[in-house]
């Protein structure tokens, strides 16, 4: 009889390990409305997302619009460091392009703008394929006027200035299940300490380099 019992017991532990094992609840696929820390659905388990865009851009300021074209274009690459959690880090290059006018004559050249930035993001439905985000952050922007010679004893506008830029907005991102990601992008960035078009040479005063930006992107997520 314990031989028995002892061969029962031997079976019901082999059993018991080949058994495959039930899915944990660190395994389980998040629902589209909840706020998981991990997505098991991507290789990455929480979201690295590379988009490039491109869209427009402009100043804010009245004195600036009128030394520039109202709408420039911009061109941007992006990525994004936990696009599947609720809380995500954007990095982000932005390229811009507009025309500037002489204050003075009739000379005009091209602005050309250079941003690097990175910036906290919410995912407000994080493992959603529809997910909308808001997003602030910090980032160095650069701007120099080509293709015309500008001094600011002739024409009132330096050459190039160095800014602090504060992006802050929100955007929509679809994600398809094939990791195909399409972005709409909303951004205003208030700057601080800008030299570059003078509005008081007796004072000493430039134009704020407020600026907005729209565009769209594609890229991928895994």
């Amino acid at each position: 009889m314990k031989t028995i019992t002892k061969t029962l017991s031997l079976v019901a532990c082999a059993a018991a390990f080949s058994a495959p094992r039930a899915a944990s609840a660190d395994d389980a696929v998040p629902s589209a409305y909840s706020y998981a820390w991990h997505d098991s659905r991507l290789r990455s388990d929480y979201g690295i997302t590379t988009l490039l865009g491109g869209g427009l851009s402009g100043f804010t300021d009245k004195a600036m619009r009128d030394t520039t074209s109202n709408v420039g274009g911009l061109w941007d690459l992006r990525v994004t460091l936990g696009s599947h959690i609720p809380i995500a880090l954007d990095l982000g290059y932005i390229g811009s392009a507009q025309r500037i006018n002489s204050l003075s004559s009739t000379q005009y050249g091209t602005l050309l703008g250079t941003t690097v930035e990175g910036a906290l993001r919410w995912n407000v439905l994080p493992h959603n394929a529809l997910n909308p985000y808001l997003f602030l952050g910090v980032g160095w922007q650069r701007y120099d006027v080509t293709g015309g010679s500008f001094r600011l004893s002739d024409q009132g506008i330096n050459d190039s200035d160095n800014l602090v830029a504060y992006p802050m907005g929100g955007g929509l991102q679809w994600r398809d299940p094939s990791g195909l990601v399409i972005d709409a992008h909303g951004t205003f960035r208030p700057t601080s300490s800008s030299n570059l078009v003078v509005t008081s040479m007796s004072s000493g005063t430039y134009a704020p380099m407020h600026s907005w930006e729209a565009s769209l992107a594609a890229g991928y997520e895994f």
